[in-house]
């Protein structure tokens, strides 16, 4: 799967994950990605809506990708746990 961010979110998402955003992502590696974009959101300090918002940002990025992961993959749900999108895998 290829993943489709917004403008503002492609930089990060490179950064992030070290792979281009035009890259085929098998599901295995998406899940990965979630996770290392949630661990960055983690450890990301409390901006307080600066510019340079790096936890908004990552939460943002964090929505985008997870509901993209759950439209592609028909075995995985985002839930949501203390405002933070989380990856459940239901099996049919």
């Amino acid at each position: 799967m290829k993943f489709t961010l917004p403008r503002r979110q492609r930089k990060s998402f490179q950064t992030i994950s070290g792979k281009p955003l035009d890259s085929n992502f098998n599901k295995k590696e998406a899940l990965e990605v979630f996770e290392m974009i949630k661990k960055t959101y983690s450890i990301a300090p409390n901006s307080f809506g600066s510019a340079k918002g790096k936890k908004e940002d990552a939460l943002e990025m964090l929505m985008i990708i997870g509901d993209q992961i759950s439209k592609e993959y028909k075995d995985c749900e985002v839930i949501w746990r203390q405002g933070i999108p989380e990856i459940t895998k239901v099996k049919d």
